[in-house]
């Protein structure tokens, strides 16, 4: 069966506890149906999931991470609602859509770090 990585995450959390995808799917309250197809990437993880799972398996930092650095590898798309924000705020994501076939590596990283920083500017 081909599972991204969150998918993979889940079978080894699902493993290690001797549990079901259908355990799993009813502490995410959710169908096992619906579980496997966030598993094999046709549907997108719920946002809310990352939380759900932390809490419930008292996952340590390194879990959490892991599962949601595996979260960030199995999306496909994203999505940016831009009703009522700022002008600034539009203008941000529409340019950054248009130019980001084109960003290299160099670049990606001066833009994460910014971000970054103001991450720990809200912390």
């Amino acid at each position: 069966m081909n599972y991204t990585a969150f998918g993979e995450e889940m079978r080894i959390l699902r493993v290690r506890r001797h549990q079901t995808m259908k355990d799993m799917a009813d502490v995410l309250g959710v169908t096992k149906s619906c579980l496997s197809g966030v598993e094999k990437g046709k549907r997108a993880v719920p946002g809310k999931w990352l939380d759900i799972l932390v809490d419930h398996y008292h996952l340590k930092e390194y879990d959490r991470s892991r599962i949601q650095d595996a979260i960030y590898e199995s999306r496909s798309q994203i999505r940016i609602l831009l009703n009522g924000k700022e002008n600034y705020k539009r203008n941000l994501a529409l340019r950054f859509e248009e130019a980001f076939d084109s960003i290299d590596e160099d670049v990606a990283a001066q833009i994460l770090s910014v971000l970054k920083r103001g991450e720990q500017g809200q912390a």
